[in-house]
């Protein structure tokens, strides 16, 4: 998938340290090809074993049919699975925009591997728009800024909750931010806790 290359290539890294499990070549050449690894980026345990081993069989469209079905029920799992296929166009037509809006929905739910990919994606939009060093409005700057704060929180969400890929990318994040927008993210990632914690006790 193209952001995970822009956003490691664009930090002077291999794929390797962000994107592999092990330190296997021929995963890493699937994924540069654009076909996401299951165990890396989407969530196949319970409700989502069928539609995954229909991904892995290379049946994507019964696999993004599966998710859809399952994502119409309010699973919040099939709905980051429906977020890799889209962003990778796999068995439907690549759309950014829609797989960053059920990354949300799902990350929102405390889909750790949701907000995960949320980050990735949020920080390769950045770093997409800072390598290109256009000259842009005041107000597409401040957009891009709220990605990357984003970016961060994302991944350190998904880090507090075991995430173990997820601390890599605040890692490589953290050298383009200023000590202010790394504040401001903190902050971010405490309110959300607050909320979680919250939403916890009143059930």
């Amino acid at each position: 998938m193209r952001r995970f290359l822009i956003f490691c290539f664009a930090m002077g890294l291999s794929t390797m340290p962000v994107l592999s499990a092990a330190n296997n070549t021929a995963e890493d050449a699937n994924k540069i090809r654009g076909i996401p690894n299951v165990d890396v980026f989407m969530f196949c345990d319970g409700l989502m074993e069928d539609g995954c081993a229909l991904f892995k069989a290379k049946k994507y469209k019964k696999a993004f049919a599966w998710f859809n079905r399952w994502a119409e029920r309010g699973e919040a799992t099939s709905m980051n699975n429906m977020g890799i296929m889209l962003e990778a166009g796999l068995g439907v037509d690549v759309d950014f925009d829609r797989a960053r809006n059920l990354y949300l929905l799902s990350a929102e739910a405390d889909v750790a591997i949701a907000q995960y990919n949320l980050g990735m994606m949020l920080g390769a939009q950045y770093m997409d728009f800072r390598n290109k060093g256009k000259k842009v409005s005041n107000s597409e700057l401040r957009r891009r800024n709220e990605d990357l704060l984003n970016a961060y929180k994302w991944l350190r969400i998904a880090a507090d909750q075991g995430h173990n890929k997820a601390m890599a990318g605040v890692d490589q994040l953290e050298p383009y931010m200023t000590e202010t927008q790394i504040k401001m993210a903190i902050h971010r990632v405490g309110w959300n806790m607050r909320y979680r914690k919250s939403a916890e006790e009143r059930k």
